[in-house]
This record gives C-alpha cells, sequence and structure tokens, in this order.
C-alpha cells in the first residue's frame, strides 16, 4: 500500500516583497519496511567510527551468524534513512533563529474511524534537533502505521529540498503531511 505526502514552506522574502513558497508532492510512494522508533534511534551511533558503525550493522564477532549479511544490510538501510532525517533537520535548524517544522499523518480506514498525528516541533532549544525530531514525530508514525522506510525517505528528500530552497538568513516554518 502506497502513500501521498505534500509539503509547503515559506522561504524568504523575495525581490519586490511578499515571501517566497516551496511546494513539493509525490502521490503512490513505495512504503518500503517498517521500522521501530526507539530501535531505530539506538542503532545510530553517538560517534561514528569504523568499529562502532561494524558493530551496529553485524553486532559482535562472537554474535556473527550465517544471516548477519542480511541483517547487516538492512541495519545499513535503516541507519542511513534516519541518519539522511536527522541532518536534514539539523541544516534547516543552522537557517535563521527559531523556526517550525509541522507533521501531520492520516490513516484512512474504511472499516473505522481514521487515526491522525499533528506534530509541531521547534527547531529552536535543542540541542540535538535532527535526533529530536525523530522522537517527536515517532509515536504519530506507529499510530498512523506510516513508521516505514518510505516515508522516511520522502521526509529526508522534503527537508533536502526545503534547504536548498531556503535563503541562509530565513527561518524554516515548513508543514509536511502525509496520508494513506
Amino acid at each position: 500500500m502506497g502513500f501521498n505526502i505534500f509539503a509547503s514552506g515559506a522561504t524568504g522574502t523575495q525581490k519586490g516583497g511578499g515571501r517566497g513558497h516551496f511546494n513539493y508532492q509525490k502521490k503512490n510512494c513505495l512504503d518500503q519496511g517498517d521500522f521501530d522508533p526507539p530501535k531505530l534511534l539506538t542503532m545510530i551511533p553517538s560517534s561514528p567510527n569504523a568499529a562502532g558503525v561494524a558493530e551496529k550493522i553485524v553486532g559482535s564477532p562472537e554474535s556473527h551468524l550465517g544471516s548477519a549479511t542480511v541483517k547487516g544490510m538492512s541495519k545499513i538501510a535503516e541507519m542511513q534513512f534516519a541518519h539522511l532525517v536527522r541532518t536534514g533537520v539539523d541544516l534547516l535548524a543552522m537557517h535563521g533563529s527559531g523556526g517550525k517544522i509541522n507533521v501531520y499523518c492520516l490513516q484512512k480506514k474504511w472499516y473505522w474511524a481514521d487515526s491522525n498525528s499533528f506534530v509541531s516541533f521547534q527547531l529552536s532549544g535543542s540541542g540535538n534537533p535532527g535526533r529530536d525530531f525523530l522522537k517527536a514525530i515517532g509515536p504519530g508514525l506507529v499510530a498512523t502505521e506510516l513508521n516505514n522506510f518510505g516515508v522516511l525517505a520522502q521526509i529526508a528528500i522534503v527537508l533536502s529540498k526545503y534547504d536548498t530552497a531556503l535563503p541562509n538568513n530565513s527561518s524554516p516554518f515548513l508543514n509536511i503531511s502525509i496520508d494513506h
């Protein structure tokens, strides 16, 4: 089952006055595999070095099993998506002063009431905004069954494109809406 993503944000003052606008929309994105937000955050090494990353990927030499290659590839993907989202939020936090990212998730159900989640994340006041952003949106993604790698990949794309469109001295204000 796929999902749709729409993002919009202000990009600062344009010549002649007024604010610029950023829009991103993609329909029928691939879900890929589910993830567990707390487990995902524990997999990201706080200070990546070769030994720490290798142990997170394949485990310690004592626990090396025949399926370690498959597990390792899966963990590399999990770590990479989380890293891309964290980096995107960290880059936005460096723009201007303050800023906000709003994330709205909606799961439409034919058999019961729809599930939804809304998180308004302030970019100021956090020593590690990327990690705190993932912690903030994780429960809402789980509640709406949007905790999959496709969603993380699309959020990372939105953050990267918005960062590119945002002038250096502008505070970010980004709205992301995801539904399926």
